[in-house]
């Protein structure tokens, strides 16, 4: 049983500090993260930070000592807001209150409901048609409120095909198309104003969005049969926006240059996102970290026992999610792919990712990967991109910084020639808001955060000062080979760097410059310092003080250098906040 926790967050609490004591050593001893004791009882923000990041690991132990911290926190901000004396009275008032609101509620909805078929704020709930012929589109409903939950508009393939106008069409990746796309439309209508819009499919990876505006009826055509649709459409013009969860291929720029213009170009290519996988296993599982290449020999099944990684005398059991995943292309395009390996055929296939995870938390044999939203009763590994990098735990930060192996961008491309109500899409899911919606739809969202940083054992000493006293945030900036030249998520990261600090004026900026391990070391170092002093350049032109520029050159490697792929991440430019 948990002790009971008695006063407020100081060194004298005794069942305190047991807790914060057995918190430290096993984020030391299961994950190698330092925590500071100290920091956690004096800063509120750092605490929560840890807490939170903890949390995010999915660690059982961890998550009941971090869950038995959040009860207290809570309790202690009850006490010191709520006299002990008023809370019976304040609870009584409270529950009168309460009654009185939720029959008020009750009352109103039902009269809603039987009277009106829709309010003036749509909000979206798509319900399918489980009797849907196999000829006939599925349809798909909108309601207006929580509270008319009930009332719809229903619209059948027959009206659509008739009277809408199509206005664009999305092609492309069935990772951004499955749940993404179909949420950033729908946010960007209500962004719009418009207040009603339904959906129909005609298959499981086709539908349709459809809308009015002054009476007249409209529609967003939506197909997500894989990425290298997104391109072949676009060339045909079959498509207005292409989605793809990798980059455009050089082959691909080319053969679109005269139908669709220079689509490597930040006026063509938008980042939209973040993905990244988690890899699990059993929380019994001694193993905590694994090379990206290791990995792949698990999964092809060259690496049969855990034995033959430090873990014990058991065969291992491989968990995959079916082929028709968008975390199967992912974690197939990043891993095996990488390595010219293909999945083995003992693996079994799960459509459902809260299954894979569950069968994984009840058995010590077997290893899966996952969205990070399913790690649950399991434990994620730490990836390395080689022998010669360090491990990276999955976390919203990890791969928001890119800094996590197993993290990959999400893409829409659109043709020069786009209208402007596609460019206004566009640029919408690049928006704070757009940005949001990523986050809901479980993915990363490239809105700014900050994190603390923990100092390194094989970091150099100028890092090691500033992680004792910066935060860093969530964006690096990378370059092309040997460049000072900002990639087209750079540029705009610069101008949600800029907004940031619009909040943040009382902070200064330190920018941290890597390169990459090839050619001379001094050249290697100077060329961080550039491209560091590049990024500062753009912002000073732009109001915002730096405070210092720092070489790192070659030091803290966080992908492998043998690979163009490796040494572009590693080419970056970290923003820290003092």
């Amino acid at each position: 049983m948990m002790s009971t926790f008695s006063g407020s967050w100081q060194a004298d609490n005794q069942p305190l500090m047991a807790k914060l004591v057995q918190l430290a050593r096993l984020a030391q001893s299961e994950f190698d993260i330092e925590i500071s004791i100290e920091k956690m009882l004096q800063e509120v923000d750092y605490r929560q930070l840890v807490i939170s990041e903890l949390t995010q690991l999915a660690h059982q132990d961890i998550n009941q000592l971090t869950s038995w911290l959040i009860s207290i926190e809570k309790d202690t901000e009850k006490t010191e807001i709520i006299p002990s004396k008023k809370r019976p009275l304040i609870l009584l008032l409270t529950l009168v209150l309460f009654i009185f609101s939720a029959s008020i509620f009750w009352y109103s909805n039902s009269f809603k409901s039987n009277n009106s078929p829709l309010t003036s704020k749509a909000q979206i709930t798509n319900v399918t048609s489980e009797s849907s012929q196999s000829n006939e589109s599925m349809i798909l409903t909108v309601s207006s409120t929580p509270q008319a939950a009930k009332s719809s508009i229903a619209m059948t393939s027959s009206q659509s095909k008739s009277d809408s106008e199509t206005v664009f069409r999305l092609h492309g990746s069935n990772t951004i198309g499955e749940k993404l796309a179909p949420l950033l439309l729908e946010g960007f209508l209500q962004h719009l104003h418009i207040k009603e819009f339904a959906w129909t499919r005609s298959t499981p990876l086709e539908r349709v969005l459809h809308y009015h505006v002054d009476g007249k009826p409209y529609a967003i055509e939506l197909k997500a049969h894989g990425s290298s649709t997104a391109f072949s459409a676009l060339k045909d013009k079959t498509a207005d926006i292409g989605m793809s969860s990798r980059r455009i291929k050089d082959s691909e720029v080319k053969q679109l240059t005269k139908t669709a213009g220079h689509l490597n170009k930040i006026g063509n290519e938008h980042i939209i996102g973040l993905d990244g996988l988690a890899v699990i296993v059993n929380q019994n599982n001694p193993v905590k970290r694994l090379s990206s290449e290791t990995l792949a020999k698990i999964f092809s099944g060259e690496i049969s026992n855990w034995s033959q990684i430090g873990g014990a005398i058991l065969p291992i059991k491989l968990y995959a999610r079916d082929q028709h995943s968008g975390t199967w292309d992912t974690f197939k395009s990043l891993v095996l792919k990488k390595y010219s390996k293909k999945l083995s055929q003992q693996a079994i296939r799960f459509e459902s990712s809260s299954e894979l995870s569950t069968l994984v938390s009840q058995n010590e044999a077997a290893i899966g990967f996952i969205g990070l939203n399913y790690v649950l009763h399991n434990k994620a590994i730490a990836i390395s991109e080689s022998k010669d990098t360090g491990a990276i735990f999955p976390t919203r930060f990890t791969i928001g910084t890119e800094d996590y192996a197993l993290s990959r961008r999400l893409y829409f491309y659109t043709p020069t020639s786009a209208s402007n109500l596609v460019k206004d899409f566009a640029q919408y899911a690049l928006s704070t808001e757009g940005q949001q919606v990523v986050a809901n739809a479980g993915l990363i969202s490239q809105n700014i955060k900050l994190e603390q940083v923990y100092p390194l054992s094989r970091a150099p000493k100028k890092y090691q000062q500033y992680a004792s006293k910066a935060k860093r945030l969530s964006l690096n900036f990378r370059f092309a080979y040997a460049t000072k030249e900002l990639d087209n998520k750079g540029k705009r990261d610069l101008l949600r760097l800029v907004d940031f600090m619009e909040d943040h004026q009382s902070s200064r900026i330190v920018l941290m410059g890597f390169s990459d391990s090839v050619g001379a070391q001094v050249k290697n170092t100077h060329l961080s310092y550039q491209r560091a002093k590049s990024v500062e350049l753009a912002l000073t032109s732009r109001g915002i003080p730096v405070l210092a520029v720092e070489a790192m050159g070659e030091a803290l490697p966080i992908a492998n250098n043998n690979t163009e792929d490796g040494r572009k991440r590693n080419r970056r430019v970290e923003v820290w906040l003092l």
